[in-house]
Order: structure tokens, then C-alpha cells, then sequence
């Protein structure tokens, strides 16, 4: 793993419409960068998306750019992966948009991998 890598979080969101996975990805986008994002879902015709992944680069991220998420219609389940402290700032972002339910975390040899519902306000 790379200095890189240790930035860094790996963030998939599941269990909710289309729209609301694309509204909170577009928010994250707007305070990290996107450094694998994924593609413009599912083609006609096609099985429907049912986890939509980006990973984040949270040390090139601006916490404080004010931006604000656009509203959210229902529950989105969050899966986040990295360092703690990095997988914390993505958490902390989300707070600022949506309201934040945590649904349990495991740790291992320097990551974290954490759950949580963001709920709209």
C-alpha cells in the first residue's frame, strides 16, 4: 500500500433509489475527489444498480467548501473503508448534508470499515 493509498476511502452506497445514490455521490464529489468513479449506472435494459462505489481522495478533499448535498428522498446505506481517521472526515462531510445514523463499524490492522444510513433532514 502506497502513501496514496492511506487517503484513500472506499465508499459504497446500497439499499436506495438511483437518484439518491447519485445526489450523494455528486456531494462527495464535490468535497473529495472522485479518483475511480463508477459509470452512469445502468443501461437499458440492463440489470438495475444496486451498489454504486467511489473511491474517495479525502486528502485532497475541502471539508469547508460549504457545499451543500442536495436532498435525499430516502435511507441510503453507507459502507465506508479506509484509515479511521480519513473514513471519520468522510462521516463527518456526509453530517453536514444529511442526517447521520451509525450502524456499526469493525476494525482491522489500520482500517476501518463502517456503516451508517444518512437519512434526509
Amino acid at each position: 500500500m502506497t502513501d496514496a493509498d492511506h487517503t484513500l476511502v472506499t465508499v459504497n452506497l446500497s439499499d436506495c433509489a438511483e437518484r439518491d445514490a447519485r445526489r450523494v455521490l455528486s456531494y462527495l464529489g464535490s468535497v473529495f475527489p472522485d479518483r475511480a468513479p463508477t459509470g452512469s449506472g445502468s443501461d437499458s435494459g440492463a440489470e438495475p444498480t444496486t451498489v454504486w462505489t467511489a473511491q474517495l481522495d479525502v486528502s485532497a478533499g475541502d471539508s469547508s467548501s460549504g457545499s451543500s448535498g442536495e436532498a435525499i428522498e430516502g435511507d441510503v446505506s453507507v459502507n465506508a473503508q479506509g484509515v479511521p481517521h480519513e473514513v471519520d472526515s468522510v462521516r463527518k462531510a456526509l453530517a453536514e448534508a444529511y442526517d447521520v445514523q451509525d450502524a456499526g463499524s469493525a476494525s482491522g490492522d489500520q482500517e476501518l470499515d463502517s456503516q451508517f444510513t444518512l437519512s434526509p433532514r
